[in-house]
């Protein structure tokens, strides 16, 4: 499966940026001037070429927050084909968060060189600076882990959503006052289309998500107590079911707890199962409400399925699975599926009371000749590595990780050491705020 990684995709919008800024200054033969102009830590320039590099510099930032912005809105229109274009939800929200903390800087490089013009003054100079310090402000409140512990959910989300009005204001300063940008054909069109595409996907994001996307209707059929932290939640389709493959994952709002707050959660179950199950974990304040709180028979809508956590795309290989913790779920349901080569499953928990369906998975590599399973604890051997594993030919073999980062980054760390391709490793990552 070819995906658009964040290896590949900071570099490709640069790269872009600079072919077309280079083919346009190349050729470009204009007049415009710096008749008087001030920078916010350089001084004045007065009747300065185009060429000066704080002209250049600053609408070069300018277009990359333009341009990175309205990719990032695209991403939060949940598309199916640009989550299949970055290999799944999970991965895309990984970057949608490293990219607007980019933009961010991006925006303070161009705040502070690009020149401000003093001939006249124009309306879009303040629309800049009221788009800056706001944008700023949102950006802090959305990506530091103080503000999204502190803040409830679905106003977070509200006040992300919030974000495409700031960005409005930056396109609007940027057609307003004078720029170099509007001179030069190709930049222009390509700065400008992506803000008109940024701004359309935030319209969608914000007022038709909840038109196109209908969310199906369940009932609460059952909760099954797994310890007196873990609960099992089994739904039963009201009309219509979710399709979905497993490993994947869905959005699921629990009207009971609270109407507007949808949180993400894995499916346990497996697409041929009669009803929809996923394992939730206090783990926060609103998994406690779910544990404490929830009913048989009470409703729940469900929005999805999303994810490319999946071993369809190497079942002709031997699979490696290494679960942590919690992040056991998506194999629950990848376990139902049919395999031709051997599947080994690790699951890395504290102690082994934390291993809740051992008895089912060590049933299954009972029945199942194609199927091992080994459990870890890690109070007792310390965290797993790659060596702890003992592969045979460890390049032969495809590998799905799920758990928390720090295990993660680790496991995949020395499987590339060990000559793995990143083609032959999946992982899924949950960490959406």
């Amino acid at each position: 499966m070819r995906i658009l990684k964040q290896e590949i995709y900071f570099p490709i919008i640069i790269g872009i940026h600079f072919v077309f800024w280079a083919i346009d200054l190349y050729f470009y033969n204009g007049s415009f001037k710096e008749v008087s102009s001030d920078t916010l830590l350089f001084g004045e320039l007065t009747n300065a070429s185009w060429k000066n590099p704080h002209r250049i510099l600053g609408e070069v930032f300018s277009s990359w927050v333009v341009t990175v912005f309205a990719f990032n809105f695209l991403m939060a229109t949940r598309a199916k084909w640009v989550e299949n274009l970055f290999g799944g939800l999970d991965k895309m929200y990984l970057i949608h968060r490293r990219s607007g903390v980019i933009a961010v800087v991006l925006l303070l490089a161009h705040f502070i060189v690009v020149p401000r013009d003093l001939v006249a003054f124009n309306i879009g100079k303040p629309l800049g600076f009221y788009a800056l310090v706001l944008i700023l402000l949102g950006v802090i409140i959305s990506a530091i882990p103080f503000f999204k512990r502190k803040i409830p959910y679905h106003k977070w989300l509200n006040f992300h959503k919030l974000m495409g009005v700031f960005y409005v204001l930056g396109v609007v300063h940027g057609i307003l006052v004078e720029s170099l940008i509007k001179e030069l054909p190709i930049t222009r069109v390509y700065v400008f289309g992506m803000a008109f595409i940024g701004i359309a996907a935030w319209i969608y994001k914000a007022f038709l998500f909840k038109i196109f996307n209908k969310k199906l209707s369940y009932t609460l059929a059952d909760i099954r107590h797994v310890n007196d932290k873990i609960i099992a939640l089994h739904m039963q389709a009201i009309t219509n079911s979710l399709s979905y493959k497993a490993g994947q994952f869905a959005f699921f709002t629990f009207p009971s707890i609270s109407k507007k707050e949808q949180h993400p959660f894995t499916l346990s179950s497996h697409p041929h199962d009669e009803n929809l199950v996923i394992t939730v974990k206090n783990l926060g304040d609103y998994t406690k409400k779910m544990i404490s709180q929830l009913n048989i028979g009470d409703s729940v809508l469900v929005e999805g399925a999303y994810g490319k956590f999946s071993s369809a795309y190497s079942k002709e290989k031997e699979q490696i699975w290494i679960a942590g913790g919690i992040g056991i779920t998506p194999f629950l349901s990848l376990i139902k599926d049919y395999y031709t080569k051997k599947v080994t499953l690790y699951w890395c928990v504290s102690t082994e009371s934390d291993a809740v369906y051992v008895t089912y998975f060590e049933t299954i590599a009972q029945q199942n000749p194609l199927f091992e399973f080994v459990l870890w604890e890690s109070s007792k051997r310390g965290h797993i590595s790659v060596d702890d594993l003992s592969i045979r030919n460890p390049k032969d073999k495809s590998y799905l990780i799920c758990g928390p980062a720090a295990m993660k980054e680790t496991i995949m760390h020395e499987l590339k050491q060990d000559g793995v391709k990143s083609t032959n490793i999946y992982d899924e990552e949950f960490a959406f705020r």
